[in-house]
């Protein structure tokens, strides 16, 4: 049996022990509470590191709770009333604890290994919400609308779910939609019209082309054109010249001198004398005169 000393030594020991509390930390991002055997003490502790009161019998226990920024990701796969069909997407959103509703919070929701975690309180009084929103913001829309006004779309979404979270221990900071799988039917038309589009484009870039080539064709053929006008009109000058120029006395005189190089000529031909006045001969002073006012030109 233990002496009266040694049992004093040990309560001694007992209640040296009891005097000195848990050690214990609230980290960043974090607000705790000190629940004793009567609940939760009324102030919150900022981030920091403490001991507890010392117990022997029944010891105080800190609760966190995580109030940073938290990312949060909703799938969904609505039936689209419009069009009759199965659409999914992603709902992403930025979030945190409102201050306001701390206390709420640890008095509503159990901690776990002394810990109330962000995503209990979301699914808790957040999930629900957003899922029923979310879900009643997009059946208004076909798919094609949503295709077309995404950005407009995030924002009535992010509006709706903001004015059903007020009063409650979530608060959201952005939301937008995100990854649509657009029904296989509506993959497939799309890519039908955007292979049309493509088509009618590279329709108009040839037309185009014909376009202009045709112009230039057309403008050579003016060119041309006016090159044969320059040249009809210089013939018809030289025609009338010559219409003007020779006169019976003139082709008289050159008979005479086509006759005197003919009788100067080693190539001699005698002519009729009732050739002189042939039209053969004629001709072939006219054509004479001719060369003359080529070379002169």
């Amino acid at each position: 049996m233990l002496s009266k000393l040694s049992k004093l030594l040990i309560l001694v020991v007992v209640a040296g022990l009891a005097a000195c509390g848990d050690r214990v930390e609230v980290p960043p991002a974090h607000v705790g509470k000190i629940l004793t055997k009567n609940g939760y003490k009324p102030s919150n502790v900022p981030p920091s590191k403490f001991r507890l009161d010392p117990c022997l019998f029944y010891c105080d226990k800190l609760i966190t709770l995580a109030t940073a920024d938290f990312g949060h990701l909703e799938k969904f796969k609505l039936f689209m009333p419009k069009d009759q069909l199965n659409m999914s997407f992603d709902i992403r959103m930025t979030g945190s604890v409102n201050e306001r509703y701390i206390d709420n919070i640890f008095d509503r929701v159990p901690p776990n290994t002394d810990n109330i975690s962000v995503n209990q309180v979301y699914n808790t009084y957040a999930q629900p919400v957003i899922r029923d929103v979310v879900r009643r913001v997009i059946a208004k829309y076909s798919i094609n609308e949503i295709a077309s006004s995404r950005e407009m779309l995030s924002q009535e979404l992010f509006s709706a779910v903001t004015t059903s979270l007020e009063g409650t221990p979530i608060k959201i900071k952005r939301l937008g939609i995100a990854d649509v799988q657009f029904p296989k039917v509506i993959t497939e038309a799309k890519e039908r019209a955007a292979e049309r589009r493509e088509l009618i484009e590279q329709e108009k870039a040839q037309f185009e082309i014909q376009k202009i080539q045709m112009e230039r064709d057309l403008e050579r053929e003016k060119m041309n054109r006016a090159i044969a006008r320059e040249k009809a009109m210089g013939q018809k000058e030289v025609n009338d010249l010559l219409a003007k120029s020779v006169t019976d006395k003139y082709l008289a005189y050159r008979t005479l001198e086509v006759l005197d190089r003919m009788a100067e000529s080693n190539n001699k031909v005698f002519v009729p004398v009732e050739a002189l006045g042939t039209i053969g001969l004629q001709q072939a002073v006219f054509s004479d005169q001719m060369k003359q006012v080529a070379r002169k030109r």
